[in-house]
C-alpha cells in the first residue's frame, strides 16, 4: 500500500511506469470536470471510474480484496476514512464477485485507519485488504472519488 499526496513531492520515478501514467493522469487532468462513471485510459488494463461516493458507518460495512487490479483512489475534494490490512488469504470471504474482481471480506485483523482528504491517493494492491467509504465524523458526506483501476500485468512490463 501507498498514500500519500498527489502535490506531495514524491519522486515519481520510483514508482512502476503504470503507476506513474496513472498518477500523471490525475495530476492533468481536471477531474471535477470528468463525467461519472468508467473513462478508459489504457482499455481494459487501464481505467477510471470517477463516482460522487457517500461515505458510511463501519458497522455494516466489510474490507474488499481484489486480484487482477490494483485499486489507485484519489480524493479531488472530501475524504473518508479507509481501513486497511495485510490480506492473507485465509480470511473468510463474506460474498465474492469474481466477475467484478472484487471479494468481500467478513473481517480482517490488524486494520489501520487512513485518512484521506482533500489532495490524497491511495494505492491498494492484491494482498492489501481495504475497507473504503468510511465517515470522517458522526454523519455521512458526499464527495467526488475517483478509482483507477490498474491491471497487475501492467506492472511486468
Amino acid at each position: 500500500m501507498i498514500f500519500s499526496k498527489l502535490n506531495g513531492g514524491d519522486d515519481l520515478s520510483a514508482y512502476p511506469a503504470a503507476i506513474q501514467r496513472a498518477l500523471a493522469y490525475l495530476r492533468d487532468t481536471d477531474i471535477m470536470s470528468l463525467e461519472l462513471g468508467r473513462h478508459e485510459l489504457e482499455g481494459d488494463d487501464m481505467f477510471v471510474n470517477v463516482m460522487d461516493m457517500t461515505t458510511h458507518p463501519m458497522e455494516g460495512s466489510h474490507p474488499e480484496v481484489h486480484k487482477k487490479y490494483i485499486d489507485l483512489m484519489y480524493w479531488p475534494e472530501g475524504g473518508e476514512r479507509i481501513g486497511v490490512a495485510p490480506y492473507l488469504g485465509t480470511e473468510p470471504v463474506f460474498e465474492a464477485r469474481p466477475e467484478n474482481d472484487i471479494s468481500l471480506l467478513e473481517d480482517v485483523a490488524n486494520e489501520c485507519m487512513l485518512v484521506a482528504t482533500p489532495g490524497c491517493f491511495g494505492i491498494f494492491f492484491p494482498w492489501d485488504a481495504h475497507r473504503p467509504a468510511l465517515m470522517l465524523g458522526d454523519a455521512p458526506a458526499t464527495s467526488r472519488k475517483v478509482v483507477v483501476k490498474i491491471s497487475m500485468a501492467l506492472l511486468a512490463r
